[in-house]
């Protein structure tokens, strides 16, 4: 009787035990999941030295505010940790190099363990970054990526809303169309970097133009570190071209106006992306710098849910109206948020899969996202132009704060 009792009392304390060691291991694990990192770390390796400093700087300009904006707020709610959490960007300097660009891009994964990753500035630059986040499967968003040979190879956690090489030619051909056809140049010519994008650029303009009856110019090429294109130009001159086309660094874009002013040749449309984004186009050139178009993906000019209150804290901390790859790389931060916040966890995976699954209303209007990574979005094709030292959005119509000025009044006109 006693060894029962003594049995059935031992038994009930271990069963409490058992209860108890439990409730302890479950409050262990529920404060263990419940652990929140300080923040959500986020991974960019971009130029903010060299040839393309300027324009990373431009591009580090959005991403910095949109931060500012999110964290104002405390964060991001993460549900997998019931609580907001701050974002925290750590840039690395490219110093404008490829290998340097991927190899530090590698640190903040394998050293600084970052959860996600945005994008630098410049195709040559990024392009290299894009194996590295697919290697490691973590999502990249990037800011200034036209090329669409990635997006064609299969990878599956690259992601940009700027538009494509291809929508960028047609764009522009859509502009030179809308032209009538006795006021509308008669030969475009074309100026590639050396670089894929450029270069793929080229062979979309060699196919398409001649299927919308515009002649083009022999296709002219030159290095990424060229400040001479006295060649280009006059060749171009020679050939009868009397529109351009092409996307040199800031410097290079300042150089080109120059020759072509020298060697007085004066096309009637010329688009000169990447160079006249920067908005101290007009400061270094004057009148000079008038008349020039180029493509941002974005225009602070858009009728746009938020794009008044970043025009407004853009200015205020930098004193200017925004670039046009700030406005891209503010809405890349939009978007990264969003998907976070849907995912509920910094899991790479889930991530991944909430970014595929975006439609949302960023300040370059609704983004969605193609099966391959590519963004989709109506106010993706903006060109702006440069009228009386100010930039105005002159395409698409619906959008635009001015109408197309046409044509470029020769040098000694202005």
């Amino acid at each position: 009787m006693k060894r029962q009792q003594f049995w059935r009392v031992s038994r009930s304390k271990s069963l409490l035990l058992g209860v108890a060691f439990i409730l302890i291991v479950g409050e262990c694990g529920s404060s263990l999941a419940a652990e929140a990192p300080q923040a959500i770390k986020i991974g960019c390796s971009i130029a903010l030295t060299g040839p393309f400093g300027i324009g990373g700087g431009w591009v580090k300009q959005g991403y910095d505010l949109a931060v500012k904006h999110i964290n104002s707020d405390g964060g991001i709610y993460i549900e997998e940790f019931k609580k907001k959490i701050p974002l925290e960007i750590l840039y690395v300097d490219s110093e404008s190099d490829p290998i340097k660009s991927t190899r530090r891009m590698d640190k903040l994964y394998s050293v600084d363990k970052v959860d996600v990753f945005l994008g630098g500035f410049s195709g040559n630059l990024v392009n290299p970054q894009l194996a590295i986040a697919e290697n490691y499967k973590t999502p990249i968003i990037v800011t200034t990526m036209p090329s669409e040979g990635p997006f064609e190879i299969g990878y599956k956690y690259i992601f940009t809303p700027f538009i494509s090489d291809l929508d960028m030619v047609t764009a522009y051909l859509d502009l030179f169309e809308s032209i009538s056809k006795d006021q509308r140049p008669k030969k475009l010519a074309y100026f590639g970097a050396q670089e894929e994008a450029q270069v793929v650029k080229a062979g979309y303009f060699k196919d398409l133009a001649p299927k919308r009856n515009i002649e083009m110019a022999p296709i002219e090429m030159f290095s990424l570190g060229s400040m001479d294109f006295s060649s280009l130009i006059i060749n171009a001159k020679r050939a009868g071209a009397d529109a351009l086309f092409t996307i040199p660094a800031p410097p290079q874009g300042i150089r080109l106006i120059k020759q072509m002013k020298e060697l007085d040749w004066c096309p009637k449309l010329s688009v000169i992306s990447r160079a006249s984004d920067d908005n101290s186009w007009s400061k270094n050139l004057g009148k000079d710098g008038d008349y020039v178009l180029f493509f941002g993906s974005w225009d602070f000019h858009l009728k746009v849910p938020g794009v008044d209150k970043f025009n407004e804290d853009y200015k205020a901390a930098y004193g200017t109206v925004p670039e046009a790859v700030s406005g891209t790389a503010y809405a890349c931060v939009q978007i990264l948020a969003d998907a976070l916040r849907r995912a509920g966890t910094l899991e790479k995976i889930k991530v991944r899969d909430a970014i595929v699954a975006t439609n949302l209303m960023t300040i370059m209007g609704s983004i969605k996202f193609k099966p391959n990574g590519r963004g989709e979005g109506k106010y993706q094709k903006v060109v702006t132009q440069w009228q009386n030292g100010k930039k105005e959005l002159v395409w698409p119509k619906d959008q635009a704060s001015a109408p197309l000025a046409y044509p470029i009044p020769p040098w000694n006109k202005r």
